[in-house]
Parts: structure tokens; C-alpha cells; sequence
């Protein structure tokens, strides 16, 4: 790609994160559509890619802006349990529209709950409380700004705290959701980032997987905050960070142990999901890339100062040798790299699918059976970096910044068919949002690697 080009999707891609910031951070989607407001997930998958291109480039921009994503999540946190909203204390938000809100809460079937104070809150996600405290650790750790610390720490440990009291809800050991039956409003019934109810599905068979559903990335997610904080919090309550390093190295045995999917010839793939009766969804997704992202930096990851060079932006960056740890055990590693990158699910001039070509349920119409979303394969080449595949990182990197030089824009998800790129449109009319806050972080972190 020539010099001229990256700077044509540079600019592309930072003029669409200001065009999409608001007082109250970012939103989701352009505010003409469908998603033109504050999103838990996207606003913080937006602000750990953000954070990455600060790192990059020492931009103060990026820094400031994620500051004030995460202030506000904070303040829209869960005080209380309100099964009609699915709120909880301590769970970050998934969707909040002060406005606009009628299609879903004047809705004549599924209507969704809204507040005695006309605004609709709804917290319908698995994964937006361990990203919060991802990205809250991921601001201080480049920033150094004790002042946030101080205003975000009890947001933080309301935080730890659903994650260790309400996220697994069955005992077993898994961050999971479900949709409880005495509820009597609408909402999400799918609840990690693929949230379309035509992604949870048993490859084999027919039957409706049972709730509580735990999804793969949650997992790693969740992994990466626990060991995060612990390190945080060892010098000042080292009962909570034996707590979260314990509950940590119990989810890693147990994830390894029900994940990790043993087929044939040696081959290793991971279940997407494991759901209620503790069975798991085989079909090879995207998703899986998401526990190589979503690393703890042994010996790196604590915040003293005296162990790591100072960035120009004012933070610290990891020092030298410093080796990544997944939720994934080591010697799973290159098994699912090399999962990844076959051609059923890595298309080389465009990305990588969202759902196995070999699935029964592949469709590459489809929301998230099929298509590619650009946040999505970034993340993917993001964890293949992590672990020293910097030859499949960039090949995975030049893929996806084909697609966002083909559509001109940080699209929400694409379609690739016959060696083609496409217009997603839903059984309903509905195409794909054509500027997506994720989508275009993504794209500033995709051309900020080094070539």
C-alpha cells in the first residue's frame, strides 16, 4: 500500500472517531443509524484500540478521549438488580439511549424496559464488566494519571466485584449469561459480541443449547482482568489480589479442560460457547482468536514505575522479555493459530469469517455466521502478534485493510463470496452500518503497526 494510501485511510479513520465522539465518549454507529449511541462493548473495545494507537503514536488525543469513555461507562454502571433491564451491581452497561429508544421500548412484541426517568439502560452483556477492567487498567498503565485512578477505583471494584459474585451464575466455574424466564420485558437473549440469536447453535444437532451460555472470548476476557488487577492491587489489599489470582488460575485449569477440542489428526480448535449442561458449541469461529489477544504480561504487568521506561505520552511501556499469558495453555498455542488461519475461516483478500465455511449454518450474509467484521480480524491479528506470529499478524493485517480500502469506510461488517466483497443486508432490509466506532479504531491500529 502506497505512502498516499495509508494516509487517505489514516485520515479516514480519525476523522470518523471524532465525528463519533460526544461529551459522553463515543458512539457506536454514525447517528443516523441503527446504533448511533452509547454502547458498552464497542465503546470499550473502541477505547482498547485507541489505547493501542496512543501507544503508537503518542497522540494526547487518543489518551483524553479514552479517559472520558471510561468515566462515563463508569458513571452508567449497575446499582441494583433489575431482572427487566438486566442489571446488576457492579455490571457495566450494554446499550444506553437517553433518546430514540421508541422502535425497542414502544416495540408491540419483545418490548424493552424503560427507566421511570424515560431513559432506556440496558446491561445485557457477558462482556462488558471484564473489558471495563481491562481498559480502566490498560488507561492507568499508559497514562500514569493518578488523579483517574482515584475517580475510577471504586467503578473498578464494584467491577471485580460482579465478576467474582454475579458473572457465573451456575456455579461452574465460567463467566455466562442467560435470559431469565420470569422476565417479563424484552431484550438481548444472545449476550456476548456476537449477539444475534442465530450465532448460539450446536453444529450436530438441532436442539436449543440451555442457558447459562459461556462464551469463549468472555472467558479470556475475564482471565485478563482478574490477573490484571491482582497485580494492581499486591501491595495495597493482597486479600483481594490472592482473591483474583486464585479465581483466575481455577478459570484458566477449567477452561483448558472443557474448551479445547480435541480432533483428528492432532488437530485443536476451541468451543465457542459452553452452555448450560455443560456441553460444547463446536463450530470454529472467529472468536476464538479473542484469548490471544487478551494477555497478561508476566512480569511486565504491574504498574511500578521502576520497572519500565518511560513512554513519551507519560505512561510505561513493558519491559524488555516480557512474555505473554493467555487463558490458552502454552502448548495450545500454534494449534490454534494455525485453526485460524485455514482457509475456512482466514480469506486472504478480506479477513477472517466469523463462522467456519464448513459449518451447516455458514452463510456469509449473515450477521455473524459468516461475515467478517473488521474489529474482529484485527483482534485476531493482534493475538498473533502477541505470540511472535508477526509474519501471519501482517498477512492477516493486509487482508482486512484490503477490505477497508475497498468499502472507503469503517464498515460494521462486510460479506466475501466468490472471491468478491459485498453489502451485508439482513433477511429484513437492514445493511451494515457504514461507520462503526470499533471498526475504525481497528483501522488506526491495523496502520499503525510498522511495516
Amino acid at each position: 500500500m502506497s505512502p498516499q494510501a495509508r494516509k487517505q485511510l489514516w485520515d479516514l479513520g480519525l476523522g470518523s472517531i471524532k465525528e463519533l465522539e460526544t461529551d459522553q465518549g463515543i458512539l457506536a454507529s454514525g447517528r443516523d443509524e441503527a446504533y448511533g449511541c452509547i454502547f458498552g462493548r464497542d465503546s470499550l473495545i473502541t477505547s482498547l484500540k485507541l489505547l493501542e494507537a496512543f501507544e503508537q503514536t503518542g497522540s494526547k488525543y487518543f489518551l483524553e478521549l479514552t479517559r472520558k469513555i471510561l468515566l462515563n461507562l463508569a458513571a452508567l454502571q449497575g446499582k441494583e438488580v433489575n431482572i427487566e433491564s438486566g442489571e446488576e451491581p457492579g455490571k457495566m452497561i450494554h446499550e444506553f439511549r437517553p433518546t430514540g429508544h421508541e422502535r425497542l421500548t414502544q416495540a408491540q412484541e419483545n418490548r424493552w424496559y424503560l427507566y421511570p426517568d424515560n431513559i432506556m439502560r440496558n446491561y445485557d452483556s457477558v462482556d462488558s464488566t471484564p473489558l471495563f477492567l481491562m481498559a480502566a487498567h490498560e488507561q492507568y498503565r499508559l497514562s500514569r494519571d493518578e488523579v483517574f485512578m482515584k475517580d475510577v477505583l471504586p467503578s473498578v471494584r464494584a467491577a471485580l466485584d460482579w465478576l467474582l459474585n454475579y458473572a457465573d451464575t451456575n456455579g461452574d466455574g465460567f463467566i455466562d449469561y442467560e435470559f431469565k424466564t420470569q422476565r417479563k420485558f424484552g431484550g438481548l437473549k444472545s449476550q456476548s459480541w456476537m449477539d444475534s440469536t442465530e450465532s448460539v447453535f450446536f453444529e450436530n444437532y438441532d436442539e436449543r443449547p440451555s442457558y447459562p451460555i459461556a462464551p469463549v472470548e468472555a472467558q479470556g476476557y475475564a482471565y485478563a482482568a482478574l490477573r490484571a488487577w491482582a497485580d494492581y492491587f499486591a501491595a495495597s489489599d493482597r486479600l483481594l489480589s490472592q482473591t483474583l489470582t486464585d479465581r483466575a488460575g481455577v478459570l484458566k485449569e477449567k477452561f483448558n479442560d472443557a474448551f479445547v477440542l480435541h480432533g483428528r489428526r492432532d488437530t485443536i480448535s476451541l468451543a465457542f460457547a459452553i452452555d448450560g449442561k455443560h456441553r460444547p458449541l463446536t463450530s470454529a469461529r472467529s472468536s476464538m482468536g479473542h484469548v490471544l489477544w487478551t494477555v497478561h504480561w508476566e512480569s511486565a504487568s504491574d504498574l511500578s514505575s521502576e520497572r519500565r521506561a518511560p513512554l513519551a505520552g507519560g505512561g510505561t511501556e513493558r519491559i524488555a522479555g516480557a512474555t505473554p499469558d493467555s487463558i490458552l495453555d502454552e502448548k495450545y498455542i500454534s494449534s490454534i493459530v494455525a485453526r485460524l488461519l485455514q482457509p475456512d475461516l482466514y480469506v486472504r483478500s478480506a479477513g477472517i469469517r466469523t463462522l467456519s465455511s464448513r459449518s451447516k449454518r455458514f452463510d456469509p450474509n449473515s450477521y455473524h455466521n459468516g461475515s467478517i467484521w473488521p474489529h474482529d480480524t484485527t483482534i485476531v491479528s493482534h493475538g498473533l502478534e502477541n505470540f511472535g506470529y508477526t509474519a501471519e499478524a501482517k498477512q492477516v493485517r493486509n487482508s482486512i485493510l484490503k477490505a477497508y480500502a475497498h468499502f472507503e469506510t469503517p464498515i460494521e461488517l462486510f460479506t466475501y463470496a466468490h472471491h468478491k466483497f459485498g453489502q451485508y443486508l439482513s433477511p429484513q432490509g437492514q445493511g451494515a452500518c457504514k461507520q462503526q466506532a470499533w471498526s475504525a479504531a481497528a483501522l488506526l491500529t491495523m496502520l499503525g503497526r510498522e511495516e
